[in-house]
């Protein structure tokens, strides 16, 4: 079950002000379940969500401007796990880019990228 103890692998900081501690909660059962590791849940401000796994943030609310998707961290810490970096880990975890932003990204390629 996660507490608000310290020493836990995983670290879920949320926004108090902002109701999100039952995503919180709702985060860990899903790492302490699915990744058998216990999480520390800390009250925190400012619209935070981050997630950090061993002290290093691997996700964090105010860098993608959204919530994680349902298993996304997970596939992130099972990515780190697998050798991949960070950046590629979050690629592959996060989901897919909308059709909006790939229409935007459309207008800024050269003709022989589309």
């Amino acid at each position: 079950m996660a507490t608000e103890s310290t020493d836990k692998r995983f670290k879920i900081t949320y926004c108090t002000e902002c109701g999100y501690r039952d995503r919180a909660d709702a985060l860990a059962t899903e790492l302490e379940t699915q990744l058998k590791a216990d999480c520390q849940i800390q009250p925190g401000a400012d619209g935070n969500f981050d997630v950090e796994d061993k002290g290093r943030v691997i996700f964090s609310k105010a860098a993608t401007g959204r919530f994680p998707e349902e298993g996304e961290v997970v596939k992130i810490v099972q990515g780190l796990n697998d050798g991949l970096t960070l950046e590629e880990a979050q690629a592959i975890a996060g989901p897919p880019a909308s059709g909006v932003l790939e229409w935007i990204f459309g207008l800024f390629r050269s003709p022989s990228e589309k």
